[in-house]
């Protein structure tokens, strides 16, 4: 989930996807963020049922449902889920770390890091206050693994491009060459 105003993301593990374990992630959201006007939600099963519906109308939190198979409606979400993925794949490669653990560094560096359209951390939008000692070696790290992911990236794309020059380049007796003048 994402603020749309401070950008401050949360994010609740469900083992299923049903409309209970949705029900009980929108209660501890509730709980610790408070409750909003309005929710922006896709047309996803698990949204679309009663207990979920019923939960909303308790709390009464008005829905505005975006279009099917329209991503860009959801923009902010799709934006802030690549973001997560690439930091949990860093996380995974560089520091071998997964799982809940993987989850809660990612969001803690995206939600300490200066988002471009604020010009602020979601943290200190949604708080009143910056992290006065922020994890230094997660979003550090982070930028560092980028650079060897995209290094390692470009030297596979190197070798294999070696690989095919090789296959393609070699002239052997009874081959048709044709010259360029």
């Amino acid at each position: 989930m994402i603020n749309r105003l401070t950008r401050f993301a949360a994010c609740y593990p469900l083992a299923a996807k049903t409309g209970e374990q949705v029900r009980e992630a929108l209660l501890l959201f509730l709980a610790t963020e408070g409750t909003p006007g309005t929710l922006l939600l896709d047309q996803e099963r698990e949204f679309q049922n009663w207990i979920v519906r019923g939960f909303l109308e308790e709390f009464r939190i008005r829905v505005h449902w975006t279009t099917p198979g329209h991503p860009r409606s959801h923009g902010m979400v799709e934006r802030l889920h690549s973001t997560l993925l690439e930091h949990l794949h860093l996380l995974r490669i560089g520091r071998g770390i997964e799982g809940d653990e993987a989850w809660a560094r990612a969001l803690l560096a995206y939600n300490n890091s200066v988002h471009p359209a604020t010009g602020r951390t979601p943290l200190e939008l949604m708080c009143s206050w910056q992290q006065t000692d922020p994890p230094v070696s997660v979003m550090d790290e982070c930028e560092g693994l980028v650079e060897a992911d995209e290094r390692r990236k470009i030297d596979r794309v190197d070798r294999e491009n070696e690989k095919a020059t090789d296959r393609w380049d070699r002239v052997r007796v009874g081959d048709r060459v044709f010259l360029r003048n």
